[in-house]
């Protein structure tokens, strides 16, 4: 009985909780509130590289506050927040915090995906000593390099009360995680309560200074211009906003409308199931040359000569039979086609094949440490943001699909495509390690693959082995139970011969 009693109470709390919940969501003015824009990460890409989108060092935000193992920084982000206070000659962190609890609370919560089940207290003290301990980071990349004044923020920042420097790349990491971004709006309302009485308009040209300079660093993608407007700027959500309204930043616009890939993924005539594995003749052609027979010599030369046909078409023995339908062949293939790589001028928008010239435009590329977590990151919130065209997914789909091996990221670097300090195994790693689906659409990414595609197929070598491919594919069933029956001859012989002593017999045959 006490046991259907503390259900029933446990049912009824539930009940309670989420009527509480509705009621304050009827309450709100829902049309002008604050856009959803920190997610939780999906867990099916969590799953395929968890230190990826989960804090490893440092939490920012509501989502891992309560983690055991982040609290081990908690002492030094409270003390970088206060040297960050002082810096800025700010008010009070109590003061800031009452502030921040009677005005911007609810904006908060509308930020986060999900119902955030703390207090209005425990938010806001969270959003103030966070986003004291990112101004002072932001504040410190931006002195980083610059000659530090006696008051300057950068020399003892990253450093804890012990003298210990602090692992910079990974707190690095962890601040460019989807899920401890901090909103702009109150990174600029605690700028604004300085003790100096500072205007919204010079709080903005602070934060937006220090945000330039943190695009520069960290943005994968090198563009030619920027927009440096303290409103333009500051107008964005967060950090990953920034860069990726940077990264897929379209002049005309055109990037606003559901994008209609033109690229068909069927292209290839060919069926995509296939009833039985090839590699039975593979298999059965690598063991006939190890059989000892007297005519081995010419099969030998034979297959040799077969092999050496199949390599003249770009393939590895055959290799052939096992090939994948791709999305766009790598750079190594495409550079022996014909197919120039340049770097454009411009972001992901500016993806573009052309047929003339053959020139293939890519933007240029600045792999760092932090790229593989940011461009990853990047990924997931265009997905979760964003219901139309999936441009910068497409874009890493494009790269993970054309590199391949070291020579693909050589020729990539030649063509200024790549600019990056990290060895070609390791690029070839981030790559490889991205996703390979084709699950995503952007109208301008995908009419580039498609042009490519369409030169690349009609060249005499690709229709030569597209020709050979079609025929020995087709027939791979007949050539199996050839070269099982030859195997099968081949052995007898064999046989034969060890017994009966073949030189022996054509020796007195020759002779009679």
């Amino acid at each position: 009985m006490a046991s259907q009693d503390s259900n029933i109470n446990i049912a009824m709390l539930t009940e309670e909780n989420w009527c509480n919940r509705m009621n304050k969501l009827i309450e709100c003015d829902l049309e002008n509130e604050m856009p959803i824009t920190i997610f939780r990460v999906p867990n099916s890409l969590v799953a395929i590289k968890p230190e990826a989108y989960s804090p490893q060092v440092i939490a920012l935000g509501p989502y891992h506050h309560l983690q055991p193992e982040l609290h081990e920084l908690d002492r030094y982000k409270v003390a970088a927040a206060k040297k960050t206070n002082k810096h800025f000659q700010l008010a009070g962190l109590q003061q800031l915090v009452e502030e921040i609890e009677n005005k911007q609370v609810p904006s908060i919560r509308a930020c986060y995906r999900g119902h955030l089940a703390l207090q209005k207290k425990t938010l806001a003290l969270i959003m103030v000593v966070d986003s004291l301990f990112l101004l002072g980071l932001l504040k410190t990349l931006e002195e980083n390099g610059q000659n530090c004044h006696s008051k300057s923020l950068a020399p003892s920042f990253l450093v804890d009360c012990s003298g210990k420097k602090l692992p910079r790349d990974a707190i690095l990491k962890d601040v460019l995680m989807l899920e401890n971004q901090i909103p702009f709006f109150v990174l600029n309302e605690i700028l604004a309560k300085t003790s100096s009485n500072t205007t919204t308009s010079s709080s903005e040209d602070m934060l937006a200074s220090m945000l330039v300079k943190f695009r520069e660093e960290f943005c994968p993608i090198k563009l030619m211009s920027w927009s440096n407007s303290s409103s333009e700027v500051v107008k964005h959500h967060h950090l990953l906003d920034l860069l990726y309204q940077s990264i897929t930043f379209d002049p005309d616009n055109c990037g606003d409308s559901q994008a209609k890939s033109s690229f068909n993924r069927t292209h290839d005539s060919e069926s995509s199931t296939v009833p039985l594995n090839p590699n039975i003749f593979s298999k059965l052609w690598g063991i006939i040359p190890s059989i000892n027979v007297g005519c081995m010599t010419v099969i030998k030369r034979v297959t040799d000569t077969f092999i050496a046909i199949l390599e003249v078409f770009g393939t590895s023995s055959l290799a052939f039979l096992n090939e994948k339908k791709v999305l766009i062949h790598s750079v190594s293939k495409l550079c022996s086609a014909g197919v120039k790589f340049c770097a454009a001028k411009g972001g992901t928008r500016f993806v573009r094949f052309d047929v003339k010239s053959l020139e293939f435009y890519l933007p240029v590329i600045v792999l760092k440490p932090t790229s593989e977590v940011v461009m990853r990151n990047l990924v997931a919130y265009e997905t979760m943001a964003k219901s139309e065209s999936l441009n910068f997914k497409r874009y890493t789909e494009l790269m993970s699909a054309i590199v391949d091996t070291n020579e693909d990221v050589e020729l990539l670097k030649q063509a200024e495509v790549i600019d990056s300090k990290l060895s070609a195994d390791e690029i070839v790693e981030i790559f490889n390690g991205m996703t390979k689906s084709m699950e995503s659409k952007d109208m301008v990414i995908d009419e580039a693959i498609k042009e490519v595609n369409k030169y690349y197929n009609n060249t005499k070598k690709a229709k030569a082995y597209r020709l050979m491919k079609k025929y020995i594919y087709s027939s791979w069933k007949i050539l199996t139970v050839f070269a099982s029956l030859l195997l099968l001859l081949l052995m007898g012989m064999q046989t034969f011969c060890d017994v009966y002593s073949c030189p022996s017999l054509l020796s007195k045959t020759k002779a009679a």
